[in-house]
């Protein structure tokens, strides 16, 4: 320790320098870094003493082996068994692991076991249509059409089905008879499922002419992708005890009501269609003869004009009819007196009026 006036060395503790007499102040003693760092490898054991602890600890006699029972070796293979078939339980039982068997058994036509599984997956999952229409396909090849329209017609009713739920569900009906019910299912569907269910749908007969006023005879024709179309023509409802269509059907003069509708070869009905022809024929004017009625003195032909579309009927002395002699060249006028009288009839079968000429042939 130093004097801090003369900086000479003086005993540790002394208060006045014996050299200056100057006053030495007490200050306290600070460790320093260096002399922290050093008690602190002096206190702290080394390594190889860390090791060695190490060492001892896991070589203790008590701590060298677990040891177990026989019957505690039991129970724990036993509760790994029940937690590993537990596990293997859940994972067989799920839907999509029910829902796959399912179709496994269906494709191997083990319809029965494949409703079975079906049934045990719509548990866990009730509105599932794949695999409520799998069922119904079971239900359908084990013979119980009923349960299996049963099963599907929730679907249909909210119209949240899909096509495969519709095909199968207006097939089982188409087979149970109930062509009917199948035709208005179809027919208040959407397009998509009226394109997937086109076998079941019986396309309306189209009828040719269109309906509306002719004035000459027509020939209908029916038509359609149907096997029969049956017809009536005065308005009444049709049946299949109506007439069928075979061939052309001819619309005279007057008012025809024409209803009729299609069968398809699954014995589906379309709608009925309703057509009103009136025909009205007109009859043509009387014919023009020439020359014109008189006294003659040399030989004369007689000449009828014709309308296209008609023939002129005629006789002499008497009322023509439609056995009469046909006009078809100039008529030579007969000796004497004679009355020639001529009609027109037309195409559409209607008669014209008489027309009556008198001649007088003498030379």
């Amino acid at each position: 320790m130093k004097c801090p006036k003369c900086h000479k060395e003086v005993e540790k503790g002394s208060l006045y320098c014996p050299y200056c007499l100057a006053e030495i102040p007490w200050v306290r003693e600070f460790s320093t870094v260096e002399t922290l760092m050093k008690k602190e490898q002096q206190n702290r054991p080394s390594e190889k003493k860390q090791k060695t602890k190490i060492i001892k600890y896991f070589k203790h006699p008590k701590r060298r082996k677990l040891k177990f029972s026989r019957k505690q070796l039991l129970c724990l293979l036993l509760c790994a068994a029940t937690l590993l078939g537990f596990f293997c339980y859940r994972q067989l039982n799920t839907f999509s692991a029910l829902y796959s068997r399912a179709k496994k058994q269906y494709a191997q036509q083990n319809y029965e076991e494949a409703q079975r599984i079906a049934e045990n997956a719509l548990d866990k999952n009730p509105k599932n249509e794949a695999a409520n229409l799998l069922l119904a396909k079971s239900m359908e090849k084990s013979g119980d059409k009923r349960s299996a329209l049963l099963v599907l017609r929730p679907f249909i009713q909210n119209k949240t089905a899909g096509t495969g739920i519709y095909k199968e569900y207006v097939k089982i009906l188409t087979q149970e008879g109930k062509t009917n019910e199948v035709r208005l299912i179809l027919k208040s569907a959407d397009r998509e499922v009226q394109n997937a269910c086109a076998e079941y749908i019986c396309e309306t007969p189209v009828s040719n002419p269109a309906p509306g006023t002719y004035t000459t005879t027509q020939t209908l024709k029916l038509e359609g992708n149907c096997q029969k179309i049956y017809y009536t023509l005065d308005g009444s409802t049709p049946t299949r005890k109506s007439k069928v269509y075979t061939e052309p059907i001819i619309l005279r003069e007057g008012t025809t009501k024409l209803k009729a509708f299609g069968v398809n070869d699954k014995n589906i009905e379309s709608d009925v269609i309703s057509r009103k022809y009136v025909i009205v024929l007109n009859a043509p004017k009387a014919p023009k003869v020439t020359p014109k009625s008189g006294d003659y003195n040399k030989k004369t032909e007689i000449k009828i004009t014709v309308p296209d579309g008609c023939k002129a009927y005629y006789a002499f002395d008497s009322e023509p009819d439609l056995n009469s002699t046909v006009y078809e060249q100039p008529i030579s006028m007969p000796v004497g007196y004679h009355r020639l009288n001529v009609i027109l009839v037309a195409a559409n079968g209607k008669t014209s009026k008489m027309t009556a000429m008198e001649y007088y042939l003498q030379y």
